[in-house]
């Protein structure tokens, strides 16, 4: 598994702590899932968003390696 952690500003839920975003990468043979999560440090306010290639509602414009929260691409 690889994983990508970066600090990138203010939380929007305290405003005192900074929020991670955090990329992951899960590879087996059959499937590939990239994962993206932003945390706060001090509230642990927490959005997450996964993408599936067996996911059969995936939408085919969206791409994984960009994270939908902060639009930061993934260096993993």
């Amino acid at each position: 598994m690889a994983r990508d952690r970066q600090t990138i500003g203010p939380c929007p839920g305290c405003n005192s702590g900074t929020v991670s975003c955090t990329y992951n990468l899960f590879s087996t043979d059959t499937r590939t899932i990239h994962s993206w999560e932003h945390r706060c440090t001090d509230c642990a306010h927490r959005v997450t968003q996964a993408f599936r290639t067996d996911d059969s509602e995936a939408d085919p414009t969206s791409d994984p390696t960009v994270c939908p929260f902060c639009g930061r691409q993934a260096a993993a």
